[in-house]
Formats: C-alpha cells, sequence, structure tokens
C-alpha cells in the first residue's frame, strides 16, 4: 500500500495520517516499522505522524511497541453516531412544528464556543431569515446557545464562558458576563430562551432544550422570526409549543419526562 501522493491532496500530512490510522483500523498491532514500510513512508516524516496522533489520543502504542487505535477516535466516532441519530429523529418532529407555527426552525448543538446548526426547516412565510445547516451562533446571543449554555454544569459553564467574544451584535445584545448569568438563571427556570433582536435586528427567536437519557442537554430547537410574526403577545405561546416539541424529541433518544 503505497502512501497518497502528495500532489493529490492540499494537506498532504493530514492525508498521510489518516492512511495511518485506515492500515492500523485495518491491521491493529503493526510496529514503526511496518507501517512506514506498508505505505512508503520516509523515516522522519512517519516517526513525526505516528508522535503526532499518539499525543493527540487517535493511536496508542502497545508494550510490545505495536500501535493501535486510541480512544479519541472512538469518543469522535460516538459523538458522529450521536448526532446522526439526533438528526434523523428530530428531523420529523422539527418539520411538524415548521408547518404549525409556520417558523423557520432549527436544531442546534454546541461546538466549542459557538453553536452549530445540524438542521434547518422552513416554514411558509414570504419573508425567510437567512441562515443555514452548519451555521455557527455566538452562544450569548441566540437563544439555542443560551439554553446550550444553562444546561451545562457550572464549571463547564464557565471554562466556556472566558472563550465568549462578548460582542455586541445589535444594542440589544447582552455583553455584561453577570448580567448574562442572571439571563441563564431565568432560563433554567421556565426552560426556554429568547433572543430579543440580540443577534440580528427585527429578528426575534425562541429555543428550548432537548435532552438525552440521561436528562443532559445535549441540543435545542429554535423558531426564528421577525419581530412582526413573533410579537411579545406571541412568545409564550411559541415557547410552549417549542418546549412540548423538545420534549417529544428528548423522548426518542430515551429521556423519560419523570427524569425533569
Amino acid at each position: 500500500m503505497n502512501a497518497p501522493k502528495e500532489q493529490k491532496s492540499v494537506a498532504p500530512a493530514l492525508t498521510k495520517g489518516f492512511a495511518i490510522l485506515d492500515l492500523i483500523a485495518r491491521e491493529p498491532g503493526l510496529g514503526f516499522a511496518a507501517i512506514r514500510d506498508r505505505l512508503g513512508l520516509p523515516n522522519s516524516s512517519c516517526h513525526h505522524l505516528i508522535t503526532t496522533l499518539c499525543q493527540l489520543g487517535a493511536l496508542v502504542q502497545r508494550a510490545d511497541r505495536g500501535y493501535v487505535l486510541g480512544l479519541r477516535l472512538f469518543e469522535l466516532g460516538a459523538m458522529a453516531a450521536n448526532q446522526r441519530q439526533l438528526h434523523d429523529l428530530a428531523l420529523p418532529t422539527l418539520r411538524k412544528l415548521a408547518q404549525d407555527i409556520q417558523l423557520t426552525c432549527h436544531l442546534g448543538v454546541m461546538e466549542g464556543a459557538e453553536a452549530v446548526y445540524l438542521l434547518k426547516v422552513e416554514g411558509s412565510r414570504e419573508i425567510r431569515v437567512n441562515t443555514w445547516v452548519g451555521k455557527r451562533l455566538s452562544l450569548h446571543s441566540s437563544s439555542l446557545g443560551k439554553v446550550l449554555l444553562a444546561g451545562l454544569p457550572e464549571d463547564e459553564l464557565q471554562t466556556i464562558l472566558a472563550q465568549v467574544s462578548w460582542e455586541a451584535k445589535t444594542p440589544r445584545s447582552i455583553v455584561d458576563p453577570v448580567e448574562f448569568c442572571r439571563q441563564l438563571q431565568v432560563v433554567r427556570e421556565r426552560g426556554w430562551a429568547l433572543d430579543d433582536e440580540e443577534d440580528l435586528a427585527n429578528i426575534r427567536c425562541v429555543a428550548a432544550p432537548v435532552r438525552d437519557m440521561r436528562g443532559h442537554v445535549v441540543a435545542a430547537i429554535s423558531a426564528v422570526g421577525t419581530v412582526l410574526d413573533i410579537t411579545p403577545e406571541r412568545i409564550e405561546e411559541l415557547a410552549a409549543t417549542l418546549c412540548a416539541t423538545a420534549r417529544e424529541i428528548s423522548q426518542h433518544l430515551g429521556h423519560s419526562l419523570c427524569d425533569g
């Protein structure tokens, strides 16, 4: 098996690193020399790649000097599978929600110090908000981000908040960490969050938490619209509908309502 040619990849080191992982996945326990020879890699390049993969937890060297896949790959695989499961289980319910409330609906998760959309379902309104699957959101200015943060243990929450930029997206954005933490407590108590023109002018968004079988907040769903679509009088009713939908998705993930 020859190493991938560099001219075919914009990131040859990454390509070679994946070739090593693929080889070890098929033939666990190979040593350095076997990996080098199978892939046709230079000594120095192979040593550097294997050392880096071990540092990242993607490879582990056994006592007999052979290499096996590390637990970090297992963790990433489990996360990818969970996100795929979440996507598939939530999509029909989210479609029904968007149809019922006639607003654009999303499902998103936390990734680092940001939130990211995994799903988007359009409502039938003529005026639509420009969002897309894969879009990243500021945690402090989006309702979806607030819900995800409110579900974190205190130590994890403080770690994430230390990475937040606290950029004022609009004049209504909350940029004071102390005030923001007070608002997160409100989110926990009532079970949903509101972005009241805090991320984009003239746009409101309501979000509710999705929980796994352990009761942990693993995602959030949201409904977004203009201030004419989501009027102050409609917010409470919309929040109740979102919470009911989030509970339904949570049940699909194995969360029992008696768990809270």
